[in-house]
C-alpha cells in the first residue's frame, strides 16, 4: 500500500506546481515591499529575538524557545514569550505551546495574539521583560527585532526545495536565509561530524554569508513524568516496556522513533491532527486499553498541558535540548549584554 500513496502523493505534488509558483511570487513580492521598505516595521523599546524556521510543521521551535528562556534567566534577563497562538481553543488565554511554557516557567510573562505589533506593546508596556522572544516570528515582519533565530530539520533542511502547497517550505530558502542572524539545525544527533559541516556549507552558501552562525542540536529524552501523581522517573525506565502512544503534534513519527530509541516496546500509536483538543473521556479509555495490554499510555509533553485531571494513569516523556559539539555562547541568540543593531 506505501508505494501506491507514495505515487499518488507524488502526481498530486506535480499537479500542484502551478500554485507553487503562484505562491512563491506572493511571498517575493511581500518581502520586497519590507525590503524595499513600502511597508512599516514597527518597534517596541524591547530587545526581540524571533525564533522561526521555513516551513510549516515542527522543526523543534519549542525546545528551543525553552533553552532561550533558561539562558535569559541565567544571564540575568527578564524574558517574555510572544506568540499568534495558533490553535488556541476559543476563549483560552494559551495555547499548546504556551501552556507547556506555563508548565515549565510558571512566572513566564507571555502574550498570545496575532497582532504580533500590539502583543509585543503590551509585554513591553508591562515592565515585567527586557527581551521579547517572539515565537514563529520569522515571516511575520511588521515587528521589528534586533535577532532573527532561524530553526532548519537537519534531515531535510529545505523539504527539497518544495514550496507551499507541493511542498512544505513557506518561501525561497535562498532570500529568506540572507535575512537570518543565526541559523540552527534540529535534530541532528544522528548526522556526523562531515553531514553537518556540509549542511553547514549549503546554509551559508544559500544566505550568502561565510561568517553566518550555523549550530546544531539534538532533542533529548530529559525525563518521564508519571500523571495524576506527578513521581518523576528517568526516561531510561522506559526500557523494556510495553507502551500505547498518543499523540497529536507535527511530526508524530518522531516522538515514536525517540521512544523506540529508549528500548520501549510500541504496542499502539493514537495519532492524531496537530493541535487537537483530546476528549478526556476517549482518552481514559485509552489508558484502559492499555493497562489490558500491560502497557502504559505515553504522550508528549505538549499533549499532556491537555489532559490535567485525568484520573487514570498516563506518562509523558518530556523532551529537552541538548546542543552538539562545539556549542554555542551561553550569550549567543541576541542575548548578549550588546543587541545587534535592529532591521
Amino acid at each position: 500500500m506505501a508505494a501506491p500513496a507514495a505515487e499518488l502523493l507524488r502526481v498530486v505534488r506535480r499537479s500542484l506546481w502551478p500554485a507553487s509558483l503562484v505562491y512563491a511570487g506572493v511571498t517575493a513580492l511581500r518581502n520586497a515591499t519590507f525590503d524595499w521598505q513600502l511597508r512599516p516595521v514597527h518597534g517596541v523599546d524591547v530587545r526581540v529575538v524571533s525564533v522561526g524556521n521555513l516551513t510549516v510543521g515542527g522543526t523543534g521551535k519549542t525546545p528551543l524557545v525553552v533553552e532561550l528562556v533558561r539562558r535569559a534567566r541565567a544571564l540575568g534577563l527578564r524574558p517574555g514569550v510572544l506568540a499568534r497562538g495558533y490553535g488556541r481553543a476559543p476563549g483560552a488565554e494559551l495555547n499548546d505551546e504556551g501552556l507547556l511554557l506555563r508548565d515549565r516557567f510558571p512566572d513566564l510573562p507571555q502574550v498570545q495574539d496575532p497582532d504580533r505589533v500590539a502583543g509585543a506593546r503590551r509585554l513591553a508596556a508591562s515592565g515585567a521583560v527586557d527581551l521579547i522572544l517572539l515565537d514563529d516570528g520569522f515571516q511575520h515582519r511588521r515587528l521589528r527585532r534586533d535577532v532573527d533565530v532561524v530553526c532548519l530539520d537537519a534531515s531535510d533542511p529545505f523539504d527539497g526545495f518544495r514550496l507551499l502547497p507541493t511542498g512544505d517550505l513557506r518561501e525561497l530558502a535562498g532570500p529568506a536565509l540572507r535575512r537570518a542572524d543565526h541559523v540552527v539545525l534540529t535534530r541532528a544527533g544522528a548526522l556526523d561530524t562531515a553531514a553537518l559541516q556540509q549542511r553547514a556549507a549549503r546554509v551559508r552558501q544559500l544566505a550568502q554569508r561565510d561568517d553566518l552562525p550555523v549550530d546544531a542540536c539534538d532533542h533529548v529524552a530529559e525525563d518521564l513524568c508519571w500523571l495524576p501523581a506527578g513521581e518523576v522517573a528517568p526516561a531510561a525506565s522506559l526500557r523494556g516496556r510495553r507502551v500505547h502512544l498518543l499523540s497529536a503534534i507535527a511530526r508524530p513519527a518522531a516522538f515514536e522513533r525517540t521512544v523506540a530509541e529508549l528500548g520501549a516496546d510500541v504496542v499502539r500509536h493514537t495519532v492524531r491532527r496537530d493541535h487537537h483538543r483530546h476528549d478526556p473521556t476517549a482518552v481514559a479509555a485509552l489508558a484502559r486499553d492499555a493497562a489490558r495490554d500491560g502497557a502504559a499510555l505515553l504522550t508528549t509533553e505538549k499533549d499532556a498541558v491537555k489532559l490535567r485531571g485525568l484520573a487514570e494513569p498516563l506518562a509523558v516523556l518530556r523532551i529537552g535540548l541538548r546542543f552538539l559539539a562545539p556549542a554555542p555562547r551561553p550569550d549567543a541568540f541576541g542575548l548578549g549584554p550588546v543587541p545587534a543593531t535592529p532591521r
